[in-house]
């Protein structure tokens, strides 16, 4: 029993089965999905600039493509750190959840995280704002959903989850639908 990990998230990630994607056409991407260690854990997310090629203005996690040789849970570490100058040090991770892809042709890793409580973090100018949402408060909200057709050409639910204004939605939303209903802090 002494070998099981502390950390009710490790224990939830390590007792179901990860989906992964074989999708070689598409670019390879990871983001971190940091939860702070405290009774109510905050999601680290982000606003993504307006100055950004794609995705002006949506709610993401730290991330972004893969660079040569580099693992998912090392490119989800990076990007952390020059999105929002998150220390790797500080990290700890847990492992990965299951990957998804995006409409403009991404398969992403979500890498699974704990961060400090009392986060110190600076924008950079790839980030608008930095969000720290409760779990708790995500877990009240009632998503809306749409169907809509994935570049696989098969149906997908989108979901919008409405936050102090901010509307998280797709890829992001689906991740974080992940862990909310593992019903896990």
């Amino acid at each position: 029993m002494s070998d099981l990990p502390d950390d009710p998230l490790q224990r939830w990630l390590l007792a179901r089965t990860r989906t992964p994607l074989d999708l070689p056409e598409f670019r390879r991407a990871a983001v971190l999905v940091g939860l702070t260690r405290e009774p109510d854990p905050r999601v680290l997310l982000t606003v993504r600039s307006s100055d950004l090629p794609t995705h002006q203005g949506q709610i993401s996690f730290p991330g972004g493509s893969l660079e040569a040789g580099e693992t998912p849970q090392q490119a989800a570490l990076r990007e952390a750190w020059e999105e929002v100058g998150l220390e790797p040090q500080l990290v700890r991770v847990l492992g990965e959840l299951d990957d998804v892809f995006t409409p403009y042709r991404f398969h992403v890793t979500p890498v699974l995280a704990r961060l400090p409580a009392d986060l110190r973090l600076s924008p950079t100018a790839e980030v608008a704002e930095i969000l720290l949402p409760r779990l708790s408060e995500l877990r009240r909200i009632v998503p809306r959903s749409e169907e809509r057709i994935s570049p696989l050409n098969q149906p997908v639910t989108v979901y919008h989850y409405l936050w102090h204004g901010h509307d998280i939605w797709g890829m992001t939303a689906r991740v974080l639908r992940e862990v909310l209903e593992s019903g896990v802090a």
